[in-house]
């Protein structure tokens, strides 16, 4: 049988399955497996493999069968990305909870004593495998990559009970907060230089310098940056109710509910530094994260029944399924625009997988009045498995391009399992009924 056929027979039966009553033995079965799923293809790949007890933090670069390749640096990005990953399982796994607490407690060793800047504060971007940063000129410090420290750490200290990881957390905030926001604009700088100056900006130029290493323009407010402070201050916030953390964490979850979402149900890439939307493209796999991120971000602001932002998360994933949703293959694809269907046709693994968390969030929200979301989660799930799993090595294939071939990577930099392991443990949790 040719692979888009299995998908489709496979997710046929798990339509049939899904349509079951809520924590039914089918749904019990689904969310099994979704945990053998997280073992064989997300975990046992890279842990223990990754953990470094040489140069300390995570390895990243592996081949498509797992050998290891060369490192050239800890980027904080993988680096935190591992740690929150080996605190979730801790957390969510009893069975997995001893050996990766030891991963975690790992992470959150090298984020403290060679990731952080000691002198200066904030996370370095990258750090040599060895000895001291080296602090070339134009070096930058990104806000995304604080971002993913605390919320890492936030996540590990809850695991760990460890107070140096909270006490990190909490000084990454203040670091953000005190460097890369501007007095009288909303939002958050895209980065700033090692010693948290800001990075110059010609006034009048036709677009804004961009971010060395990233591509991202310095003066815009970028959506991704924002999404994922929002997530970050949120955990903290479960961790430290401080006012003035909750405040933070009020004004950016307003300012990606009312300023970069836009009808008839995606983001805005990008504001200018007056707040105004820049003009670009729909990125489908953000716009279904964000609609898990604000309902997550209402729960910890004690206003989990807002109604104005339950209705922006859903337009968001009813807008994904509209218009970047192939429904008879299950993928979601990563770029299109707000009225028309997507012109970049390629599937990336990270949102294919906040696909199916976002589908059974809405499922568990909204499936009394609509099987619409069940029968997609069955579509989107059975893709993910024909398509992106190696059956052979073990792993996630990156992503498949437009002319339907696979990519073949499976670890680098910004490939670590923080996409797949929130997936597959939100989604078995959502299936069993169990609390959160």
């Amino acid at each position: 049988m040719a692979p888009s056929l299995q998908a489709a027979a496979l997710a046929a039966v798990l339509a049939v399955a899904l349509a079951a009553s809520p924590s039914s033995a089918a749904d019990r079965a689904l969310a099994d497996g979704m945990d053998a799923y997280l073992v064989r293809h997300v975990l046992a790949p890279r842990f223990p493999a990754c953990v470094d007890r040489e140069h300390g933090g995570f390895h990243a670069n592996f081949a498509s069968d797992w050998t290891k390749q060369p490192d050239r640096h800890r980027f904080v990005v993988y680096q935190a990305r591992n740690t929150w990953n080996a605190a979730a399982v801790a957390l969510a796994r009893p069975a997995l909870r001893q050996e990766y607490l030891a991963y975690a407690r790992h992470g959150i060793a090298f984020l403290r004593d060679r990731q952080w800047d000691r002198e200066r504060g904030g996370f370095f971007d990258a750090v040599p495998l060895a000895g001291a940063p080296e602090l070339v000129e134009g070096a930058t410090k990104m806000t995304y990559g604080q971002a993913f420290g605390v919320y890492a750490l936030a996540v590990a200290h809850r695991a760990a009970a460890e107070p140096a990881a909270l006490e990190l957390a909490q000084r990454a905030w203040r670091w953000v907060e005190d460097h890369c926001r501007e007095p009288g604009r909303s939002g958050y700088l895209t980065g700033v230089r090692v010693d948290g100056g800001r990075v110059a900006v010609d006034a009048d130029a036709v677009a804004p310098a961009n971010l060395p290493g990233m591509g991202v323009p310095v003066a815009y407010r970028d959506m991704n940056t924002h999404i994922h402070l929002l997530e970050a201050w949120t955990e903290l916030l479960k961790e430290w109710p401080d006012p003035r953390l909750r405040e933070s964490t009020r004004r950016l979850f307003e300012l990606l509910r009312d300023a970069f979402y836009s009808e008839p149900g995606t983001l805005h890439l990008f504001l200018d530094p007056e707040g105004r939307p820049v003009a670009g493209p729909s990125s489908f796999g953000h716009d279904v994260e964000t609609g898990f991120l604000l309902l997550e971000a209402a729960a910890a602001l004690g206003v989990p029944e807002d109604p104005r932002t339950q209705r922006v998360a859903r337009r968001l994933v009813d807008h994904a399924l509209a218009v970047g949703w192939n429904a008879e293959t299950g993928q979601l694809y990563e770029e299109g625009f707000a009225i028309r269907p997507a012109f970049d046709r390629s599937v990336q693994w990270w949102a294919q997988f906040e696909l199916v968390n976002a589908l059974s969030l809405m499922d568990a929200l909204h499936g009394r009045e609509t099987p619409r979301y069940r029968e997609a989660l069955a579509r989107a799930w059975a893709f993910t498995r024909e398509r992106l799993t190696d059956e052979q090595h073990g792993g996630v294939y990156a992503g498949v391009d437009g002319d339907g071939r696979v990519l073949p990577a499976k670890s680098n930099d910004w490939f670590a399992g923080y996409h797949t392991s929130r997936a597959l443990l939100l989604t078995a949790a959502r299936l069993r009924g169990e609390p959160r």
